[in-house]
């Protein structure tokens, strides 16, 4: 029975290798992420040859985590609406001159503080427009039931890439310089260009005009209000990033000054917590099968609050580069376990705006951490500020574990198709509205209780795909009569509801109808906003005396 258990976990582990495009583009993207944490550990190491105070050198690590915080959520839209191939065949190629102009300019001495932050917050940027729609595509690739699979190696590649990437920069910095370590991350984008630019992938079109791109982004944020199980991730994922991220900001200080290292040293230390990440990826299918989701949170979390612990008070360099293992091993677990989550309690049509929402939380978190973490140890001590970041990582998943529960039904939000759009003889342009949909119900007395609880769920569904007001009215005649009525910004609007019906959806919708006791199924009515004309008004001119 053991040996039965472990074949069925490392199939689940590798079996999306088995899809040759998803093969070829997860190499891609190994590839190009060894020159991004290459770039990292320049980065942060040439700003501690430019000066060594804290909280310069946590602002290398804070402004690429705020530029993704900033343009998270757009790229988000984006991706839901345009063609992701084509949009990230552009990104890629301007990440690829941003890097070699980095490269440039750090080999003519023309860096300074100010232009390394500015140069680190652009590469950022791109890397911010770029995440989500790579996110999305990756676990496309694969069918749903492969997407926790999908999801770890597509983090494996970013894990075994930090195992390599830092590393090797370590060594290139101290042979070349941190220019050439630049050099190789432009030339590493052209890999993953030409994989994109040779894989024809069909973009599904719809019927309806495409969002446009502030709509997108509100759908989005509207999607987040109507959707308990996705606030439940953020706010797991708040508690988690805002203190891990002082391990990342603080380790280039803890390896010149505590451990007395130089740049090898430094990218030993960061290549360590790739290689936990990447262990932690192989026993993920195993932890799975034994942890929910909120004790795996929990006890990455713990783990990666170890490591703080381990750097704040050790001196030895082997120690810490064991601890390292630990805290990748964490990570990995922790970040691995959310983002899965997020793409399978989301609706296809939004997911990667809920995984930019997502983004915007880790990178935002990572962003004021390493701040707050920075500030800290610039005005106590860098043990002070990694001690504190611990303990609070320790407590704040703590309570997270207690009193919130991320362990979520994951639904069926596979289009459903049963509901067609509404047969009407002139149909509104799509512009007009708002539309003001409403549902008769007639309920047996015994039933009420019951239909008013159920249809709190089909409340959540419509505010989630589109509508901003919902309520449900009793006729005060007819006890047993109630209206639901709902309203939405545009006919389009109301169209791209009748599109987003999730199997998950109708069964709700079924529940609640199995409650009408009328002749007829529920009447549905739709209503569009008439304009009126504004009467003219008529001024009596006035009489003198």
């Amino acid at each position: 029975m053991k040996k039965k258990h472990t074949k069925v976990a490392k199939e689940s582990a590798w079996i999306p290798f088995q899809n040759p495009i998803f093969k070829m583009m997860w190499i891609a993207s190994v590839v190009s992420s060894i020159g991004t944490w290459m770039q990292d550990v320049g980065a942060a190491w040439l700003m501690t040859s430019l000066t060594t105070n804290p909280l310069m050198v946590a602002s290398v690590q804070a402004v690429t985590s705020f530029s993704i915080f900033l343009l998270t959520l757009p790229a988000g839209a984006l991706a839901d609406i345009i063609d992701r191939r084509q949009y990230l065949l552009v990104l890629q190629s301007a990440l690829m001159t941003m890097a070699g102009l980095f490269a440039l300019l750090t080999f003519l001495g023309k860096i300074d503080p100010m232009l390394l932050l500015f140069l680190t917050f652009c590469l950022g940027a791109g890397a911010a427009l770029s995440f989500p729609a790579w996110q999305v595509l990756m676990a496309e690739l694969v069918p749903v039931k492969h997407l926790p699979s999908a999801v770890a190696l597509t983090g494996l590649s970013l894990n075994l890439s930090r195992a390599i990437g830092p590393a090797l920069a370590g060594f290139i910095i101290a042979a070349l310089g941190p220019a050439a370590v630049f050099a190789l991350n432009s030339l590493s984008f052209f890999g993953i260009i030409v994989t994109l630019y040779k894989w024809k992938h069909p973009f599904r079109e719809s019927p309806l005009p495409a969002e446009r791109f502030y709509g997108a982004m509100r759908a989005g944020m509207r999607y987040l209000r109507g959707s308990p199980a996705l606030q439940i991730l953020l706010i797991k994922s708040c508690a988690f990033f805002v203190f891990a991220s002082s391990v990342w900001a603080l380790l280039p200080l803890v390896a010149r000054i505590q451990l007395e290292r130089g740049a090898t040293g430094y990218g030993i230390l960061f290549a360590l917590l790739g290689i936990g990440a990447v262990i932690g990826t192989m026993f993920l299918p195993h932890f799975r099968q034994k942890f929910n989701c909120d004790q795996r949170v929990f006890l990455g979390s713990i783990g990666f609050a170890i490591t703080g612990v381990v750097l704040a008070i050790s001196k030895n360099f082997y120690i810490s580069s064991g601890v390292m293992i630990i805290g990748g091993f964490g990570w990995m677990m922790v970040l691995s376990t959310l983002i899965t989550l997020v793409q399978q309690v989301v609706a296809s049509w939004v997911k990667a705006r809920s995984v930019s929402i997502f983004l915007a939380i880790f990178f935002g978190g990572m962003a004021l951490g390493s701040i707050l973490w920075g500030w800290v140890a610039s005005h106590f001590s860098i043990p002070f500020a990694l001690l504190g970041a611990a303990f609070g990582l320790f407590l704040a998943n703590f309570l997270t574990y207690l009193f919130i529960s991320g362990e979520q039904l994951i639904l069926d939000h596979t289009p459903s198709g049963h509901l067609p759009a509404p047969t009407i003889e002139e149909e509104p342009s799509y512009e007009e509205g708002p539309v003001m949909v409403t549902i008769e119900y007639i309920i047996g007395q015994s039933n009420i209780p019951s239909f008013t609880q159920a249809i709190q769920d089909l409340r959540q569904t419509r505010l989630r795909d589109g509508a901003f007001f919902w309520s449900l009215f009793k006729d005060i005649e007819n006890p047993g009569k109630f209206v639901e009525c709902f309203m939405i910004e545009s006919w389009l609007e109301h169209l791209r509801q009748h599109e987003r019906i999730s199997v998950s959806d109708r069964e709700i919708q079924e529940k609640v109808d199995s409650f009408h006791i009328g002749k007829t199924p529920p009447h549905i009515s739709h209503f569009v906003a008439h304009k009126l004309k504004r009467p003219r008004r008529h001024f009596a001119k006035g009489k003198k005396d």
